[in-house]
């Protein structure tokens, strides 16, 4: 019996992409015959690269993207939008299931015509009406991984699937090595400290006073990391702040017994690693549908009248003072992880 055939498309960006990769697990986990691809820009295939449940790429290429392809997952497609629309079809795809929902994805699935399509809700408007008309009641958006669950006919609480951690290569953990060095697995917590939006960046001083406490109190050694893209931060010169690529992260973050983040694509780290996260959130807020995607995370934030001030997050605040996260200290931090980590220290 031929396997039936899905593809997958979100083109961008990194911490969407993140979210997204669990789709394939989840359409596997229903069907494991199923033969599911993903399209998504050429620049994201690294981080494709390996997945378990991912059986095709196809790739997009835009400016800036390089010349490298996966090792280890096929690439059915490499090129423009047509080039795609023509492997996809050739490949007999019965089923799209649009996460991006633009005017790209929409000429893709013009080109193709699929025999289903499935679209996940955009909550673009939803998320505008937060920001620019506060007045209003406006019920949260679910979490993303719980949305595409319903889009899947899944309950809400289906497990998932650590796909990042199986797709992991053992050239990932020799980029980390210098990192880890010292660490023991569980004995170490994570901290994202970067964002490529400013409003959306917690004080560095701020990370350092958590880790100095999350250290005193239950012995975990901090690691701050910067991943590609997240802007220029004057970080210490020292064994604790590390700069590594997506891949080799997430070597290091395997074994975190918690990841904490800004929000960011390295919050995103958690669900597809099966580490616990919490989020630190400031001009945009948990609502917006980015938040608690795996049973254990948790986020710290504090309710202001000019939260949120943007949908993506912004260079500067715009009244000039970001209390947002200047005034999430690190006490309240504190507070919101010490229930991941005594679930993490009782398991």
């Amino acid at each position: 019996m031929t396997p039936r055939v899905t593809a997958v498309v979100r083109f961008s960006s990194l911490g969407d992409l993140l979210l997204a990769a669990h789709v394939p697990s989840m359409l596997k986990r229903a069907d494991p015959g199923e033969r599911v691809l993903f399209v998504t820009k050429a620049r994201y295939a690294s981080v494709l690269d390996g997945h378990p449940d991912v059986d095709g790429l196809l790739l997009l290429e835009t400016a800036g993207d390089d010349a490298g392809a996966p090792s280890s997952t096929s690439v059915l497609a490499r090129g423009t939008l047509p080039d795609l629309a023509a492997a996809l079809r050739e490949a007999n795809v019965e089923t799209m299931i649009d996460l991006h929902g633009n005017l790209r994805s929409a000429a893709l699935r013009s080109a193709v015509r699929p025999t289903r399509l499935v679209r996940a809700p955009k909550h673009g408007l939803k998320r505008r009406l937060m920001v620019h008309a506060k007045w209003i009641p406006t019920r949260p958006i679910p979490p993303l991984l719980r949305t595409y669950r319903d889009l899947l006919g899944l309950p809400p609480d289906t497990p998932l699937r650590p796909w990042l951690r199986d797709a992991l290569r053992p050239g990932d953990r020799v980029r980390a090595a210098g990192a880890r060095e010292g660490l023991t697995p569980g004995g170490y917590v994570v901290y994202g400290v970067g964002a490529r939006w400013a409003t959306k960046r917690w004080p560095l001083d701020h990370f350092m006073a958590l880790g100095d406490a999350v250290r005193a109190e239950w012995g975990l050694e901090p690691r701050y990391a910067l991943s590609p893209g997240e802007g220029k931060l004057e970080l210490p010169d020292d064994g604790r702040v590390v700069a590594l690529d997506l891949r080799a992260l997430a070597a290091l973050a395997e074994d975190a017994a918690a990841i904490v983040s800004n929000d960011s694509g390295i919050l995103h780290l958690g669900p597809a690693l099966g580490v616990p996260a919490l989020g630190l959130f400031g001009s945009t807020i948990p609502a917006f549908g980015f938040a608690l995607q795996g049973p254990r995370d948790a986020v710290a934030e504090i309710s202001l009248p000019c939260r949120p001030c943007g949908v993506h997050g912004r260079d500067r605040c715009p009244l000039g003072h970001h209390a947002c996260m200047q005034t999430l200290t690190p006490d309240m931090a504190l507070e919101a992880l010490r229930p991941i980590l005594a679930t993490v220290a009782a398991s």
